[in-house]
């Protein structure tokens, strides 16, 4: 029985290149290649339409576009997100020093590690006498006793 007489269709390679075969519906592409070019083309799209908004908004915006495996991620920098990527390093606020999971937040708000975690060694602003002071009067309100003993 020789195959090349009999009525078999040979799907083409894909177009890329890759190896694998294609077919019509993804354009002569491979499922992968295919996947791809859909998501440059989505790609080209956006930044197109961010541009002509671009050129009518005076003021420009940071947006970087990362395409990944289920859907699109926009991403809109801003000065406020350059200091909290900072924060997420975890470094003592003091020698800058890696503190990993087991770094110390002071009442003051910063991140220290085991050498700075203590107020004295980092000049910490926070009034620790103050604050316990004020726990104290919220928890225990002024009792006055009723001067006249006939009412006893």
């Amino acid at each position: 029985m020789d195959l090349s007489s009999s009525n078999v269709t040979r799907r083409p390679l894909c177009v890329n290149g890759c190896g694998f075969y294609g077919s019509e519906e993804t354009k002569n592409m491979c499922s992968n290649c295919y996947n791809h070019f859909l998501k440059t083309q989505l790609i080209d799209k956006i930044t197109n339409a961010l541009d002509r908004l671009s050129l009518s908004d005076p003021k420009p915006s940071n947006v970087s576009i990362t395409p990944s495996s289920d859907s699109l991620v926009f991403e809109v920098d801003s000065g406020s997100n350059t200091q909290n990527s900072s924060r997420l390093k975890n470094r003592c606020n003091n020698c800058n020093k890696k503190v990993g999971l087991m770094g110390f937040k002071c009442r003051c708000g910063d991140l220290f590690c085991a050498k700075h975690r203590y107020a004295t060694e980092h000049s910490c602003p926070f009034d620790y006498k103050k604050f316990d002071r004020e726990i104290l009067i919220k928890e225990n309100p002024l009792i006055k006793v009723d001067k006249l003993a006939e009412r006893i």
